[in-house]
């Protein structure tokens, strides 16, 4: 019994000898972004955004910087992120980053060399959103944009690119672990979203930038860089990403415009979408189907149309079904051709239906063969079901 009391005491003062690796919060800051961009005197030249909590708040801030941006070069980014204090008094936490923006100079000569420590590091998770930032700024200089909206520069480039995946379709909902497991996939190239920055950087870091109603500097997004081989071989526009999405059956919403008489327009507001592709090898060539079947509503019509008449909805839908399916079936051909990359996907799906067709290409480890030669046919249904709160024009003369 004696034993037993001296085991239950041991395990008491060992709960209640409180946490060994304990850190004050006033000795920490929240690293929320990072920039690699080439040094001029090393390899890296690593950028870290820290955020001060009291000035996000409406209720605690004074005015002052909302966040602290520092630079260090260096050879590893694995060494520049412990050696950081060298500028900053606090110890960075990295466990709540949103973005981890790249220049377009270290994209092309190959993001694995770097990317292999932040998918390594066990104090970073990841969920961040990786961008590629175009020549005329430097990935840094993404960070010192502030703004009215989001006080931090990452936080509003995160939820930028969150809002125009959802409302758009403009740049694809991407992650550190959706870059990895796509990068390791024998039948389908990565692609990352592009951005660029509008204006100067050092304005934009300005705290005036956040009063001005035409701010100094502006970051955009400008759709997505494709990686083949680890390196950033091409682009491609935000109108161009839609394109791929409705492919992988990712399109949540968005608006297709196009003529409905002359150079007169009308625009189809999409609600939902769903995708199904089959895929078959027939004659030693790889042969897909991809039948994509959408539905939403008027959203705007600069021509006269009966739409008492039924007819006047299957018009309309022919139109957009003309316009996807000859844009879709471009944007494939531009992949086969300019960036010699099947970013779509449509090697895994070719592996998932049909294995043993897929072998050769997959022993060969050049997938990029069997989709230069493929044959696509694509099938594209809209469904006008409703003509917004109007049924005709308010004037219907004009």
């Amino acid at each position: 019994m004696r034993i037993v009391k001296i085991i239950i005491i041991i395990h008491l003062v060992i709960l209640l000898a409180g946490c060994w690796d304990r850190r004050e919060l006033s000795g920490e800051s929240v690293v929320t972004g990072m920039a690699v961009d080439k040094g001029e005197k090393s390899k890296y030249k690593l950028t870290i955004e820290t955020t001060e909590a009291r000035e996000m708040l409406p209720n605690t801030a004074s005015g002052f910087a909302p966040s602290y941006v520092y630079s260090l070069e260096g050879d590893t980014i694995a060494e520049l992120s412990t050696k950081l204090n060298k500028g900053i008094a606090t110890h960075p936490i990295y466990s709540h980053m949103y973005v981890l923006a790249i220049s377009e100079e270290i994209a092309e000569e190959g993001l694995i060399g770097f990317l292999d420590f932040v998918d390594r590091n066990r104090e970073m998770r990841d969920d961040f959103n990786i961008v590629i930032v175009k020549k005329g700024s430097s990935a840094g200089d993404i960070l010192e944009v502030i703004n009215m909206f989001k006080k931090s520069a990452s936080l509003k480039l995160a939820i930028q690119l969150e809002t125009m995946e959802k409302d758009y379709g403009g740049v694809p909902d991407l992650k550190l672990n959706d870059f990895v497991r796509v990068y390791n996939e024998k039948g389908q190239s990565p692609v990352l979203p592009s951005i660029n920055l509008v204006g100067n950087a050092k304005k934009g870091g300005n705290v005036e930038n956040l009063k001005d109603e035409t701010p100094e500097a502006q970051v955009n997004v400008d759709g997505i860089g494709v990686i083949k081989h680890g390196k950033l071989v091409g682009y491609a526009s935000i109108k161009e990403v839609r394109y791929l999405l409705f492919v992988q059956n990712k399109i949540k919403t968005t608006t297709l415009s196009t003529n409905c008489e002359g150079d007169k327009k009308f625009t189809y507001e999409i609600t939902h979408s769903k995708t199904a592709v089959t895929a078959k090898e027939i004659n030693d060539v790889p042969t897909f189907h991809i039948k994509i079947k959408s539905g939403g509503y008027l959203d705007g019509i600069e021509c006269i149309e009966n739409f008492q008449d039924v007819r006047t909805y299957s018009k309309l839908e022919k139109k957009i079904n003309s316009m996807m399916e000859k844009n879709i079936k471009e944007f494939i051909e531009k992949a086969i051709t300019e960036y010699e990359a099947d970013i779509f996907g449509l090697g895994e799906i070719f592996r998932d239906q049909d294995y043993k067709h897929f072998k050769k290409y997959q022993t060969a480890n050049n997938w990029y063969d069997g989709f230069a030669k493929s044959k696509i046919d694509i099938s594209f249904e809209a469904e006008i079901k409703r003509g917004g709160l109007r049924t005709n024009r308010f004037n219907h003369s004009r």
